[in-house]
């Protein structure tokens, strides 16, 4: 049996007055899943831990089955979505032009200056240095004001296990990298210290040279925000990752339209079909019958919750829900509609750490009495998860799962394989 899973990314929130202290979701009209969820079995899921909030990328990794242990860092997975070879003894970072002002350090107006070109950034990059010691930096071009920054040395092993120099929150000021001592092997240490020392280094360097560089002279005489300090966040380094065929024993297909996907695609070895409207993304879905785990996602509800705009989150759900007209149709598929996380359309958090709603369909599943989906009918069904045990439970619902005492092959595996995938004594 085939599984669809709908991530509706952020679809999670909070109550505001402006809705009636409704979420968006439930003061959303959203008659197709509704009509869904009575006839699914639901629940609510926590996305790590309660109260904890995720991005998008983490996420998915626990959504998918897979420990924080195994993670390679956000750097990794954008570097791969960018199609950068990754090097052995090098981490990735995220690196964003911002907006910054000299005050008690570098305190930032904007972490991504606005209505600058690609021209622009492209000779503000090139003015860069490439080389700090025995450390080397490149940066590469992303999208938007973003890049990413690769650090490498022949003499010295680098660390990933440094902070985050972004702020990530407004009106903040320019924060000190380090080492990252709590989650650090102790020998691992030492190189964190100098890899974040350098960072340091290249980034006051960076400072310096935008400040007086011709493009921001320009931008400043035009009353323009300046690109005068690379914020960076998400160090990471490649490791190795079992493919989500060898963890589950199904070959899986992503359609979403990030770089972010593209790199989790190419971790996880999961084929990747670009596509960012969510109804062409929902048919393409139903189309791909040749894969027995098709993940559907689309970042509008994620988005329209940044606006903190609660009114554009529920014009956003309720533009999905006429997507899924076909939805009720599927009776030969288990198919699944949740979140990743919730992004409030309301406060200051970016992400906040609320469950998010779970509703599970196929022929034949025992139903509970919900009718309605969203956070407050959902929290009156049957199930009560962990996102990491979402995997267990579509193995269960597709007839997948292996006994927990079964020994079949030289590593336990969560599932039954194949015959022919396995070798035969003879």
């Amino acid at each position: 049996m085939r599984t669809l899973l709908l991530l509706l990314d952020g679809l999670g929130d909070r109550p505001s007055e402006v809705l009636k202290d409704k979420t968006p979701l439930e003061y959303a009209k959203t008659p197709n899943l509704d009509a869904f969820a009575k006839k699914s079995v639901t629940g609510m899921m926590t996305p790590y831990k309660k109260g904890v909030p995720l991005g998008t990328e983490v996420a998915h990794f626990l959504l998918w089955g897979y420990d924080l242990s195994e993670f390679p860092g956000r750097g990794i997975i954008e570097a791969l979505g960018e199609d950068i070879k990754l090097k052995d003894n090098s981490i990735y970072l995220r690196a964003t032009f911002g907006y910054v002002e000299r005050k008690n350090g570098f305190f930032v107006k904007d972490r991504r200056t606005k209505n600058i070109s690609i021209e622009e950034l492209k000779q503000l990059i090139n003015s860069l240095p490439k080389k700090i010691g025995d450390y080397e930096f490149n940066l590469h071009y992303s999208f938007d004001t973003h890049c990413i920054l690769e650090i490498s040395s022949s003499n010295y092993e680098i660390s990933d296990k440094i902070s985050d120099s972004d702020p990530f929150y407004r009106e903040r000021h320019v924060l000190k990298v380090k080492a990252l001592k709590n989650i650090s092997k102790r020998l691992e240490i030492e190189n964190a210290v100098k890899t974040a020392e350098v960072l340091n280094k290249y980034l006051l360097k960076c400072s310096e040279i935008l400040e007086n560089h011709p493009v921001n002279i320009t931008r400043k005489e035009n009353n323009s925000q300046l690109a005068n300090f690379l914020l960076t966040k998400w160090a990471g380094r490649y490791r190795k990752v079992d493919s989500f065929q060898d963890k589950w024993g199904m070959n899986a297909a992503i359609i979403a339209k990030s770089s972010v996907f593209k790199g989790l695609s190419k971790l996880l070895k999961m084929d990747y079909y670009p596509e960012g409207d969510f109804q062409k993304a929902f048919l393409k879905g139903i189309e791909l019958k040749n894969y027995d785990f098709v993940h559907i996602h689309t970042k509008e509800p994620d988005e329209a919750g940044h606006t903190k705009n609660p009114i554009n989150k529920v014009e956003v759900i309720e533009k999905i829900d006429k997507c899924l007209q076909k939805i009720n149709e599927l009776n030969d598929e288990l198919v699944i509609v949740t979140a990743d996380h919730s992004t409030p359309s309301v406060g200051t958090l970016i992400h906040s750490g609320e469950d998010v709603p779970l509703a599970i369909f196929k022929n034949g599943i025992m139903r509970d009495r919900v009718e309605y989906f969203n956070e407050k009918e959902c929290s009156k069904g049957q199930l009560n998860i962990k996102s990491k045990e979402l995997m267990n439970l579509i193995l269960k619902y597709t007839n997948k799962t292996r006994p927990y005492t079964t020994r079949i092959g030289n590593k336990l595996l969560n599932y039954i394989p194949e015959n022919n995938s396995i070798e035969h004594l003879k």
